[in-house]
């Protein structure tokens, strides 16, 4: 068995796509509206031109994804750290530790070992799959922000990891651009 971490390009769209609607149905069945539960092609392809994204294939077929938002990709960046989302592991290898060995990859090869970023950070749902908070807390995160959705009942929340203790900023972590607390 052969493991091979890449970025993804442009040809994987479609594998992607089939990839992350299968593992993203739970979630829109839970009425989940976030941009990769309903990812589209062209979300998609914009995201591997726009970020980084990474997929992890075994015996050449892709068997999860992650992606990285960065700092510097907008007005209006989601942190002052990297901000990762888009975690999907084919429905097919769940329960195979994929979907670590991609978090673990990207957290400490790609941003602590290579960037040398200081922190990660993620949002995630604590009420309607309030079971991810838990998985991402036992993999060392925190949670700094918090928000109620009063339309979908869901409660966000924003969460960090620090990479790097002696280089990592708290007054960084602010309330993300979507949030009234900006507005």
């Amino acid at each position: 068995m052969t493991q091979q971490f890449r970025l993804a390009t442009l040809e994987d769209t479609a594998v992607l796509h089939d990839m992350m609607y299968r593992s993203f149905t739970p979630l829109r069945e839970v009425g989940i509206d976030w941009p990769s539960v309903n990812a589209t092609p062209d979300m998609i392809e914009d995201n591997i031109r726009d970020n980084a994204c990474y997929v992890l294939e075994v015996d050449g077929k892709i068997v999860s994804t992650l992606s990285i938002r960065f700092p510097w990709e907008s007005d209006k960046p989601v942190s002052k750290y990297p901000f990762i989302w888009w975690l999907a592991t084919d429905p097919d290898y769940n329960g195979q530790g994929y979907g670590s060995e991609m978090m673990r990859y990207v957290e400490e090869t790609i941003l602590r070992d290579t960037l040398k970023a200081p922190a990660v950070v993620l949002g995630t749902s604590a009420r309607k799959v309030g079971w991810l908070e838990d998985v991402y807390q036992r993999r060392g995160y925190e949670t700094f922000f918090e928000m109620e959705d009063p339309t979908s009942g869901d409660k966000g929340v924003m969460m960090v990891k620090v990479l790097i203790p002696e280089r990592y900023n708290p007054s960084f972590l602010t309330p993300p651009p979507w949030s009234e607390a900006d507005e």
